[in-house]
């Protein structure tokens, strides 16, 4: 039990801790406060678009110098991003190994971007050229000078556009250029199906294939 003297002792020992602790905050003062290391919020540095006075031009923000590319845009591989060579003619193969999986992405995407207009088979016959009246239906693939186009023309057309302009720049769609590079093969594919020769087939497809003909001949 605490007697009553410590009792009293205790209480106005709280008072005082109590009295410290507030008299801690401070009073109001017209006297700049004490900043101990003004540097981190008052740095030397230049903002965007805010003048500047040691250029000549006044401006803070400088032109990079020429030739300047950004990060991750270089794009030096000029078969892959262009489908030219180094002399600047197009090239007529894929810029890297095709497997099965790159010409099911070629048919994806060309199902997605391309049939519109070119249909399925390519025949130029999609939905928006037969519906858009006054548009000039794009032409077949399987026209014999599309058959002696050079890959990377193709690739060229696909990201840049016909030159005519009725066919308007898909790389922006088609923003990786392996998948354009991809659709180009489904391109050349559905080609050489239409003009396959029976030959290749293996024997023992021969009769259901001969049987899918016939039936899409009455058709």
């Amino acid at each position: 039990m605490l007697s009553p003297t410590h009792i009293r002792i205790s209480v106005l020992m709280l008072t005082f801790a109590v009295a410290g602790l507030t008299g801690c905050r401070g009073s109001i003062s017209r006297e700049p406060p004490i900043h101990l290391n003004p540097n981190m919020d008052t740095q030397d540095k230049y903002k965007s678009y805010r003048k500047s006075a040691f250029f000549k031009d006044g401006r803070t923000m400088r032109t990079p110098p020429v030739g300047t590319v950004a990060r991750g845009k270089l794009r030096a591989d000029n078969a892959l991003w262009r489908g030219k060579a180094t002399d600047g003619q197009f090239i007529d193969k894929i810029p890297f190994t095709l497997t099965m999986k790159d010409l099911e992405r070629g048919r994806d995407r060309y199902n997605v971007f391309c049939t519109p207009c070119h249909d399925k088979a390519g025949y130029g016959k999609g939905t928006v050229a037969l519906r858009s009246k006054g548009m000039m239906n794009p032409p077949s693939f399987h026209h014999p000078r599309f058959g002696e186009m050079a890959l990377g023309q193709i690739f060229d057309t696909i990201s840049n556009g016909s030159p005519s302009k009725l066919m308007p720049a898909y790389r922006h769609q088609i923003t990786n250029p392996n998948d354009r590079w991809a659709v180009v093969a489904y391109v050349r594919a559905l080609q050489r199906s239409q003009h396959a020769d029976r030959g290749l087939i293996p024997v023992g497809e021969r009769s259901a294939v001969d049987a899918e003909f016939k039936q899409r001949q009455k058709k």
